[in-house]
C-alpha cells in the first residue's frame, strides 16, 4: 500500500543498500527480545540511504521469515532480506496490505511538500488488526516535507501507539522536527559512506559504468551515494562542470550562464531535484573557494573545480567569499521557500560570481 507509487517505490536489489549494519543490528535485537520499539527516527546528511535503509527494514519485518518466526522471538537472528520472500516482494512492490509508504506526491503539488491528509491516512491504516503479517508498517520519506500541522496531526499515534505498528521517519534535519516528535522516536543516525562504498553503490546501480565517471560521483557526493545518483540523473553534475567552466572564463558569457540557468533551475515539483543539485553543487564550490582564499589548502577537489576555484580566488578574498557563500544558501533557501523564478535566481548568483568584485 502506497501513497508515492510516482515518487520512490521500485523493486530494488537488497545488495545495493552498503553500510549501516549498526542499525540493521539494533532491528533485529529488538525483534529477537520482543521489545521493538514502535517509532524509530533515522537521521543523517541527504542522500546517504536513509529510506532505502527504512523500506528495506519495512520489508524484513513485514517478510515471511520473520512472522513464521515471531512467536519464537529469540529465533529471529540477523538481518537478511531476500526478494524471493513474498512478504519482501509485496513491501518492493508497494502492493503489501500492512505497508504503508508516504512521500511527497508530485503530480498537481507545487510546494513539494506531504499533505496532511497523507499524514492522517496513517491512523485508520495503523489502527487496524494486520491482514497479513503480525505488524503494520509505515515509512514516511521524509519528515523534513511534513509541516508542522501535518506533525501534530501524528503524534497522538506515538504517542499512544496501536499495538504490533511501527513507524519509520526519515530526516535529513532533524533539529527542525518538533522536540515532541524526536521525544517518542527511537533516534538513530546513520553516517556517510566511505568514497569505495559509495563507488561500490555506484557500480552496483549502473555496473556498465565509466569508473571516471564513478569516481568523479563518489568525490562530489561527500558519502551520499544517493546524491552522487540524483546528481548524475538530473543532469546536475554536468550542469555542475558546465558551470565551473563558465566562471573560469576572463569575462562572463551571459548567454551561456542564462542558458545553464534555465536548465539548472527548472521550475515546479519536476525540477525540484535539479535545483536541490545546483545548491548542493555551488555550496560546494563555494565553500572550497573560500577556503583556498583564506590560505587553507587541506581539502580534495575535482579536476574541473580547480581552475573556477583559483578565478574566484583571484576575483574576491576569503572573507567576501564567505559572506557571499553564507547569503547564497539562505536567499536560494528562500527562493524554492517562495516558490520564485528559481532560474533567475541561478542566474543572478551567477553573474555575480563572474564578476569583479562581490557585493
Amino acid at each position: 500500500m502506497s501513497d508515492a507509487d510516482n515518487h520512490h517505490e521500485e523493486i530494488v536489489d537488497p545488495t545495493l543498500v552498503i553500510g549501516h549494519s549498526d542499525f540493521f543490528g539494533s532491528l533485529a535485537s529488538s525483534m529477537a527480545s520482543g521489545r521493538m520499539h514502535h517509532a524509530w527516527l533515522l537521521t543523517g546528511p541527504s542522500g546517504i540511504g536513509k529510506a532505502t535503509v527504512a523500506r528495506l527494514a519495512a520489508a524484513w519485518i513485514l517478510s515471511e521469515r520473520v512472522n513464521n518466526n515471531y512467536l519464537f522471538s529469540a529465533e529471529v537472528t540477523g538481518f537478511s532480506v531476500s526478494l524471493n520472500d513474498p512478504g519482501v516482494k509485496l513491501v518492493f512492490n508497494g502492493a503489501h496490505p500492512d505497508y504503508l509508504a508516504i512521500a511527497p506526491v508530485l503530480d498537481e503539488n507545487r510546494s513539494g511538500q506531504i499533505k496532511i491528509d497523507q499524514i492522517r491516512a496513517m491512523v485508520p491504516f495503523m489502527s487496524h488488526k494486520p491482514a497479513r503479517s503480525r505488524f503494520r508498517v509505515t515509512v514516511i520519506d521524509s519528515m523534513d516535507e511534513v509541516n508542522r500541522n501535518g506533525a501534530n496531526a501524528m503524534l497522538k499515534l506515538l504517542e499512544e501507539p496501536p499495538e504490533n505498528s511501527i513507524i519509520f521517519l526519515v530526516s535529513s534535519r532533524p533539529g527542525q522536527l518538533p522536540p515532541t516528535i524526536r521525544s517518542r522516536c527511537r533516534v538513530v543516525r546513520l553516517s556517510p559512506l566511505n568514497a569505495l562504498s559509495c563507488r561500490d553503490v555506484l557500480t552496483k546501480k549502473w555496473p556498465d559504468g565509466g569508473a571516471k565517471q564513478f569516481d568523479l560521483l563518489a568525490q562530489l557526493c561527500a558519502g551520499a551515494p544517493g546524491r552522487a545518483i540524483s546528481l548524475a540523473e538530473s543532469g546536475a553534475a554536468d550542469c555542475y562542470q558546465v558551470a565551473c567552466s563558465l566562471i573560469a572564463e576572463s569575462k562572463p558569457n551571459v548567454s551561456a550562464i542564462a542558458a545553464l540557468a534555465g536548465k539548472w533551475g527548472r521550475s515546479a515539483a519536476a525540477g525540484r531535484i535539479s535545483r536541490e543539485g545546483a545548491v548542493f553543487c555551488l555550496d560546494r564550490l563555494l565553500r572550497l573557494a573560500a577556503l583556498k582564499a583564506s590560505g587553507r589548502n587541506a581539502f580534495v577537489t575535482c579536476d574541473f573545480e580547480m581552475p573556477a576555484i583559483r578565478v574566484l580566488c583571484s576575483r574576491h578574498s576569503g572573507s567576501q567569499l564567505a559572506v557571499f557563500h553564507g547569503d547564497f544558501l539562505r536567499e536560494s533557501a528562500r527562493a524554492e521557500g517562495l516558490y520564485m523564478d528559481f532560474s533567475r535566481f541561478l542566474l543572478r548568483q551567477m553573474i555575480k560570481l563572474c564578476e569583479k568584485t562581490l557585493p
